[in-house]
Formats: C-alpha cells, sequence, structure tokens
C-alpha cells in the first residue's frame, strides 16, 4: 500500500545514522488493559517504563540498532521516539508499537519535530472505513473533537533511525515555568 507518506521525508530529516523504511503496524496493547494505564507501578514492572517499539534483528542489523536504543519513527504525518525492542520474533520489513503507551513517563523530545516524542497515532492517519458507508447511513461514533464515521488508522510505512541525542527538554520546560 503506497500511502505517500514517505517520500516527502526520506533524506530530509537526516541525523548521520541509517536510516530504514518499514511497515507500522499497531496492534492492541500488550503490557496493559483499558482499565488499568501501563504507568503504574504493577504494569511498569513487566515493561520498560515508556513507550516501545518493537523491530526485527535484522532490520535493527541493517539500521544499526540495538535493543534498548532511542529510535525516532517519523514520516509525512509526524514522528514518535521509543526505546527499540529488537526481537527474533518480528518479522522482518515491519515494526510495531502496541497502541495507547503512555506519553507521560519517560519520553524525550524528538529531534525532527523538537516536541515531546509523539504516540503510535503520530505517524498514521484516519482512514474512513468504507464498510461503514454502505446503505447511505454512514454508522456515526463519537470522539473528543471527532464525529463521524469510524476511521481505520492503522497501515502505514515509517523512516526509522537511531537517534543522535536524547534530549528530555528539561530546558525548556525550566524556561516555560518562569
Amino acid at each position: 500500500m503506497d500511502t505517500k507518506a514517505v517520500a516527502p521525508v526520506r533524506g530530509r530529516h537526516g541525523n548521520g545514522n541509517t536510516e530504514i523504511v518499514l511497515n507500522f503496524i499497531t496492534p492492541h496493547q500488550k503490557w496493559g488493559i483499558h482499565s488499568t494505564y501501563s504507568d503504574n507501578l504493577l504494569m511498569l514492572t513487566l515493561n520498560r517504563g515508556g513507550p516501545v517499539i518493537w523491530m526485527s534483528e535484522e532490520d535493527a542489523k541493517r539500521a544499526g540498532i540495538a535493543d534498548n536504543d532511542w529510535v525516532e519513527a517519523y514520516n509525512a504525518n509526524g514522528a514518535l521516539v521509543a526505546r527499540a525492542v529488537v526481537s527474533q520474533r518480528v518479522n522482518p520489513g515491519m515494526v510495531m508499537m502496541y497502541h495507547a503507551q503512555e506519553k507521560i513517563v519517560n519520553m524525550p523530545g524528538s529531534e525532527v519535530t523538537g516536541q515531546r516524542g509523539g504516540i503510535h497515532n503520530s505517524v498514521t492517519r484516519a482512514v474512513l472505513k468504507p464498510t461503514h458507508m454502505i446503505g447511505g447511513y454512514a454508522h456515526q461514533s463519537y470522539g473528543f473533537n471527532y464525529y463521524g464515521t469510524v476511521g481505520a488508522n492503522r497501515d502505514e510505512f515509517i523512516v526509522i533511525r537511531k537517534m543522535n541525542k536524547v534530549d528530555w527538554l528539561e530546558d525548556t520546560a525550566a524556561k516555560e515555568i518562569v
């Protein structure tokens, strides 16, 4: 699927590290459930305490990324920052970022945007679900700042690379307080 989200940014935000293009998918959250946030102590013991993105050993080697390195994934839609989980269980050519990871714990700034690192939907975009428009009824759903046919924001391609500098934006926060 060519979503035209990678071509406009390829080679434009280089930081000297190898960039590779991978298929980005967001399966259901692994270390939490809807009623249990992943920033509580029990959930943090099951994970690394912040956003993670899973990639194959083969792709990580091609990009010079080691397990637990800070990486940045971006395309024309946006950017996100996470730690790499390098696993033989992930198929080459794709990365996975479980959805609904909390942005309040362990979140540095993005080298591309200069803002806090984004969430799993930062690089996706909503596409209307055609089956919800059948028969002229257009099933409606409601969400904050959203009213309309249900959107499916899943399949996308991203550029991923190791970060050069992990900036916690602490200087920026101190300036905003004063």
